[in-house]
């Protein structure tokens, strides 16, 4: 079995204007010549993000050979400073009817920002009545990891045996900044909720990677999710392979879980490379032995899929 444990979901009015605007900027200014026009590309931008009914989304999946996905949505307004074309309750609506529609194939967590006064009550109708399996956080859109306003969503994942991912590293998404992606900022909430199930997202890729591996060294329940190393291993695969092994003998395979971060724009990411990424992973055992460096199959198998279904519930 093939779990993907990071992937996303996007639909016309998921991104605040703020953004939108800033990314059709960047398109312009960003290479010279500097004489391109923003408004060109700005009406673009979210048709070629969107996925309506996810269709483009298992296609991807069936295509790479993923059994099952982890899709997570991303609010993001508090960081943006800047309202969505929807609310944060559609947008959750929208993902856990992907889940219903694809059930055994996808299953939706919540995102919610802590930062909202009513956070914790759409957690609670997230998972009480939509049906959500766990939580994504994004503390690049101004909050700490150790923030007590987040307290009572980790009550509720600890005492419920939900998983929670936790973005980290960075430079992260334009806009938003990475301070607060650190993950040594973790090791309050490992020692405030010893049983708390906690996926460090892009296991602190690129900017925290050794702090991302030393924070989940000493907690049991503390797993490395190896989303967005994509660039590091396609361009320097024996750094990659190297930190690779380190993290399985400082933490233990069976503490590492797969992911992309991969979505099914239809001009962004598209399904050859999620097939690129699990392709890579198929050959790493083979690749790997060039640096003198051995996985085994059963070792594979726990990356791949077996910690996630662990922690999923996944039989």
């Amino acid at each position: 079995m093939i779990i993907d444990t990071h992937l996303h979901h996007y639909e016309r009015g998921f991104f605040s204007p703020r953004w939108l605007d800033y990314v059709a900027y960047s398109w312009a200014f960003r290479n010279p010549p500097f004489n391109k026009d923003p408004a060109i590309v700005r009406p673009k931008i979210e048709e070629g993000l969107e996925d309506v009914g996810g269709n483009r989304l298992i296609e991807h999946m069936d295509e790479a050979g993923i059994d099952v996905g982890v899709i997570m949505p991303l609010d993001w307004e508090i960081g943006f400073k800047d309202k969505a074309g929807v609310t944060i309750e559609e947008m959750h609506e929208i993902y856990a009817d992907l889940a219903k529609n694809y059930k055994g194939r996808l299953i939706a967590f919540a995102g919610i920002d802590p930062q909202r006064e009513n956070a914790v009550d759409i957690f609670d109708w997230a998972i009480n009545k939509l049906g959500m399996k766990g939580l994504k956080l994004y503390p690049p859109t101004g909050f700490y990891p150790f923030d007590k306003r987040v307290y009572p969503l980790y009550e509720r994942c600890e005492s419920m045996g939900l998983p929670i991912l936790i973005h980290t590293g960075g430079p992260g998404i334009a806009l938003l900044p990475s301070r607060f992606a650190n993950p040594i900022y973790l090791q309050d909430v490992q020692a405030d909720f010893p049983k708390l199930n906690i996926w460090i997202g892009h296991a602190g890729h690129k900017l925290y990677r050794e702090e991302a591996i030393q924070v989940a060294a000493v907690a049991v329940n503390t797993y490395l999710e190896l989303s967005f190393w994509q660039e590091v291993a396609y361009e320097d695969e024996e750094l990659f392979i190297r930190w690779l092994d380190y993290a399985r003998r400082k933490v233990g395979v069976h503490r590492i879980i797969w992911g992309s971060d991969h979505f099914a724009g239809k001009r962004v990411r598209g399904k050859e490379s999620l097939l690129k990424w699990v392709r890579w992973f198929h050959d790493l055992p083979e690749t790997a032995k060039k640096y003198g460096i051995k996985f085994s199959p059963e070792e594979m198998e726990m990356i791949f899929g077996g910690n996630a279904a662990r922690c999923l519930g996944i039989k």
